[in-house]
């Protein structure tokens, strides 16, 4: 399946694993007034991240010339007993002042390359907000498929929401990296394990 958004036009981006000096930046993504109506929690984020901080893994998304513009995270999913049926959910945080840019959908396309790449599992999730059409669309370009919608799936801000599942299987992914290799457009994101700004 070839991703909505031809690759040259998805911005380049950099995943970097998070050093200490980048808690204050993840704090703020997770704070009320940057994470937005689809990410404010009753409980507090700082508990949901020291309990997930075992289970997955994060990266910082930058721009080529090193300004942080959000984090991706992701954690393993099982879909049976055995290794082969485990999955990878993903997630992604922007800034509001770097949204509107394709940079989400830039990072979330690499995220699952990155996760096909370095492990067997056949296929790589997200799901956002019913309500949260432009993580719709950026799920869409970063070439994701809409599966449906789980009812009353996540509990915020007092009541049940339901979430939209999107999903991108290993051979989608292989296809559309053949296709971006073909054409000439060259890797669109990277991943550098080290130093962050």
């Amino acid at each position: 399946m070839r991703s909505k958004i031809p690759p040259e036009e998805l911005p380049r981006v950099v995943l970097v694993t998070p050093r200490e000096s980048d808690a204050d930046f993840l704090a703020r993504l997770n704070s009320p007034d940057v994470a937005g109506e689809f990410d404010t929690f009753d409980d507090p984020a700082d508990d949901f991240l020291d309990a997930q901080s075992y289970a997955g893994d994060k990266r910082i998304v930058q721009t080529t010339d090193a300004t942080r513009v959000g984090s991706v995270s992701w954690i393993q999913v099982p879909y049976g007993p055995n290794v082969r049926s485990l999955a990878w959910s993903i997630g992604v945080t922007i800034h509001p002042d770097f949204r509107g840019r394709r940079l989400g959908a830039a990072a979330q396309r690499h995220l699952a390359e990155m996760l096909f790449e370095g492990s067997d599992a056949n296929r790589v999730q997200a799901d956002t907000d019913v309500d949260n059409v432009a993580e719709q669309r950026s799920l869409e370009r970063a070439g994701f498929t809409r599966e449906g919608v789980a009812r009353q799936a996540q509990w915020r801000q007092g009541r049940w929401h339901d979430r939209v599942v999107y999903s991108i299987v290993r051979s989608e992914a292989l296809v559309a990296k053949k296709i971006d290799h073909d054409e000439g457009a060259g890797a669109t994101t990277r991943v550098e394990k080290g130093t962050s700004s």
